[in-house]
């Protein structure tokens, strides 16, 4: 019979807190554009958001796999963040940084275009020649020190 209390106590505890995460909140949509390799969907993408302020780093630190439009939707509490957005797969050498201020109840778009990506086939790729000489290394110069 007290137990009732307390659940009931503890369930409507649950449900006010979302109310307040949800008025606080803002929505990020973060959308990779690659129309040079004709919209292709993109495998997955790295993001760390930290708050502006120093108050903390790795709010967000997660791996984000994007929809059939590339788009990536992230929820985050009101504030200002620097966003860190590192591409895997394909796009791996991608990587971008912005600031994004987060307001609440509000939707922040954040579209970013990707360059083509090259498979590797093989045959193909030239890596230059690279020329070695061990005369021009630092070690091998004499310095001159007058006292």
């Amino acid at each position: 019979m007290t137990i009732f209390p307390f659940l009931v106590i503890a369930a409507s505890h649950c449900f006010g807190m979302n109310e307040i995460l949800e008025k606080d909140s803002s929505t990020i949509i973060i959308t990779l554009q690659n129309a040079s390799d004709k919209l292709s969907k993109i495998d997955s993408v790295f993001i760390i958001f930290d708050r502006y302020d120093l108050r903390g780093a790795g709010v967000v630190k997660k791996v984000f796999y994007p929809d059939t439009e590339n788009q990536i939707s992230i929820g985050l509490p009101k504030g200002k963040y620097f966003v860190n957005i590192y591409c895997l797969g394909l796009y791996n050498k991608e990587g971008f940084d912005r600031i994004v201020s987060a307001k609440p109840n509000k939707k922040h778009k954040i579209f970013l275009r990707l360059q083509a990506s090259a498979l590797y086939k093989q045959g193909l790729p030239g890596i230059p020649l690279e020329h070695f000489d061990p005369s021009h290394l630092a070690i091998m110069e004499q310095r001159t020190t007058s006292r």
